[in-house]
């Protein structure tokens, strides 16, 4: 509640802070703002919306385009502390990764003690035993190892983080429609009652998906999902073809050791893209908005076609939101072709291999529709 001397301040309060948050989001340390900037012409500023925002406690109804909000979400975003622990998991697991010759000659030292703090010593005095020039070779290999996995691992952790900043866009997004959400994370709020806060809406979507780096984080997961099944398919074949010798291989181990490492990355991602596409694809929430008109052609009759047009926007919306997301997989897009390889080629071949195993028909390819 606001007297009427005093909303005139705060709306150009709020103004001012809105400017101010979309010129922080133009800076050249907003990752995607050429993203977010490409398409401009599609969401005009000119077409504003009244939304409710919150100063000092008090609300106040304000006008402001999408791009406005969009900015002031990215804003909010950029300034939340990004958590480093997967960096130091890609940190560990190349010193693991490059250790693991060792690991291996010390495991198959002695078949009598096995691997343990004796089989260390002894493997380690006998690198040091050896001639110069092997241990030389030994010392280049080890930080050969070193320096390639903590490229690759670093690629996963700009990818994690991209990730996570998507995930703060979709929650940020999902929460500008709910008051106690938005009030809780200091954002507008406005309500899909007309059709032009539902175009809002969609163009406010539209926006937050475009911000970030997309192609080059795609790039980044598909080839290592195909990676990881090349592995586990050579993996399988080796160990059908020699059995439980195949352990007693170095490249097993190596490929074991890595498929493991680059799924620990995979299933984060995946779990990541997972929830972004449920939030930015919240059926829920246009239901509820459904129900809310209906609710609200209650308490204004006079506005009954008003809120109709709405309501069939909104159902448009839904079958539109299913359809344009229907190809997207855990959050990123695979090509059609690609996506034909890994249905027909690795999961028929997998589904043949488990029903052998399993002694029932099982089709995994179904997975991917």
């Amino acid at each position: 509640k606001t007297s009427p001397s005093s909303t005139d301040n705060e709306q150009e309060q709020t103004e001012n802070l809105l400017h101010h948050g979309e010129n922080r989001a133009q800076t050249p340390s907003s990752d995607g703002r050429q993203e977010a900037n490409r398409g401009d012409d599609t969401l005009s500023k000119g077409e504003r919306i009244r939304v409710k925002v919150w100063l000092d406690g008090d609300l106040v109804k304000v006008e402001m385009s999408p791009i406005e909000i969009g900015y002031q979400i990215i804003s909010k975003v950029e300034g939340v502390r990004q958590k480093i622990e997967y960096a130091w998991l890609g940190l560990f697991l190349s010193v693991f990764l490059s250790l693991l010759p060792f690991i291996f000659r010390a495991h198959y030292a002695d078949k009598d003690i096995g691997f343990n703090f004796e089989a260390i010593t002894t493997t380690l005095l006998g690198y040091l035993s050896e001639p110069l020039e092997h241990q030389v070779v030994h010392v280049v290999a080890f930080i050969l190892n070193l320096s390639l996995s903590l490229c690759y691992f670093t690629l996963f952790t700009v990818a994690e983080r991209t990730y996570s900043q998507r995930y703060m866009y979709a929650k940020y997004f999902n929460a500008v429609t709910t008051m106690r959400r938005a009030r809780q994370y200091s954002l507008p709020h406005f309500r899909l009652r007309s059709i032009q806060n539902i175009k809002a809406w969609l163009s406010l979507r539209s926006l937050l998906r475009r911000v970030g780096p997309h192609r080059s984080v795609g790039v980044i997961i598909t080839s290592s999902f195909l990676i990881m099944l090349t592995i586990l398919t050579v993996v399988c074949f080796q160990f059908f073809r020699v059995g439980g010798d195949s352990l007693k291989v170095y490249f097993t181990w190596l490929a074991i050791a890595w498929s493991m490492s680059i799924s620990i990355y995979l299933l984060r991602l995946f779990t990541l893209g997972n929830d972004i596409q449920e939030r930015f694809d919240n059926q829920s929430l246009l239901i509820t908005e459904q129900i809310n008109l209906f609710f609200f052609m209650q308490q204004s009759p006079q506005k009954k076609e008003q809120l109709m047009h709405a309501n069939q926007v909104l159902q448009l919306s839904s079958k539109l939101l299913k359809e344009i997301d229907s190809r997207e997989i855990s959050g990123f897009f695979l090509s059609p072709l690609m996506s034909q390889f890994l249905r027909v080629f690795l999961l028929s071949a997998f589904s043949g291999l488990a029903s052998e195993i399993l002694g029932f028909k099982l089709k995994l390819w179904k997975m991917i529709k």
